[in-house]
């Protein structure tokens, strides 16, 4: 730890008074204030495009996400033995908690808010790597390939037929393309965790690891998922609110319409503890035909 202390202080030309492990994160303390270094276990390249998208959102005026400060030689990265570091603010508060409405729409507000700035990235600054506007089919075919291996979710197999089919429609290649267009981004994790309730209640966004360029409707199907799963009448109450402060367009619908048809939380819960742990989220066919049929009002008020 004394080398890496070291290392920081001469990289940032600062004197630190303490440094802490918290979570995966480090906490940096200094006579000039407080600050996040986080460790990316991917290329670096791709924590180059993590930077410039704080600096984009940064020059569209989104005060809620990470500012990054630059090494003594205006580099956004600190490489130290092999490792990538980013140094950013630290802000202080605490996560929101989803299970309140209040915090879950200030999430639907700052989501909006944050869609809003999400565009524009620089063409040609992103690596290949984060250019994923056209890549939802092949995640779609990724789940129904590990739907079909256990057998109490082989039912959910052509629902993702399903989606595959829509997501080839007009309408939804239509959206894609207007985000392609538009050089819009995700956050790519959207969802309590990575979101800190600040003093003022006001809530910032903090880890990008998993920000791509790509269609914005993947943050809001992930948030809709992970708080209203299976509850078609929450989301649909929640996409109202969403548009309150960011409207979406017919074909934007459509294309979240089909997001929210895959049966993503089972998905999600396999990868994440295996197919025992995802016994709580598996619906019925009946179920889950319901739940589809309660959705279509989401097109209808296109």
């Amino acid at each position: 730890m004394t080398d890496f202390r070291t290392g920081i202080e001469e990289t940032y030309g600062m004197r630190i008074r303490e440094i802490r492990r918290v979570k995966d994160v480090f906490r940096i303390r200094t006579r000039l204030g407080t600050y996040c270094l986080k460790g990316y276990d991917v290329q670096v390249e791709e924590v180059f495009y993590i930077a410039r998208v704080f600096a984009c959102l940064d020059e569209r005026g989104f005060t809620r996400s990470p500012k990054v400060y630059p090494t003594t030689a205006l580099s956004p990265v600190m490489i130290h033995q092999g490792s990538v570091y980013m140094l950013t603010n630290w802000v202080h508060g605490r996560q929101p908690d989803f299970g309140s409405a209040a915090d879950l729409r200030k999430g639907l507000r700052s989501l909006a808010r944050f869609h809003a700035a999400a565009e524009g990235f620089p063409a040609g600054e992103a690596p290949a790597s984060r250019i994923r506007y056209f890549d939802l089919e092949k995640d779609v075919s990724d789940y129904k390939e590990l739907l079909a291996y256990y057998e109490n979710t082989r039912h959910l197999v052509p629902p993702c037929e399903e989606v595959i089919s829509r997501l080839r429609e007009p309408a939804v290649l239509a959206a894609m393309t207007a985000e392609q267009q538009a050089s819009a981004f995700i956050h790519g994790d959207y969802n309590y965790p990575n979101l800190i309730k600040d003093k003022r209640g006001k809530l910032h966004l903090i880890d990008f690891e998993n920000s791509s360029l790509h269609v914005r409707m993947k943050d809001l199907a992930h948030i809709l998922h992970r708080n209203f799963t299976w509850n078609a009448g929450g989301m649909l109450r929640a996409v109202e609110y969403y548009q309150r402060h960011r409207q979406l367009s017919a074909p934007d619908l459509s294309l979240l319409h089909a997001l929210l048809s895959a049966p993503y939380p089972v998905v999600r819960s396999i990868k994440i503890g295996g197919i025992q742990s995802a016994a709580r989220v598996i619906p019925s066919t009946d179920r889950f035909l319901q739940y589809q049929k309660e959705l279509g009002a989401l097109l209808a008020s296109s």
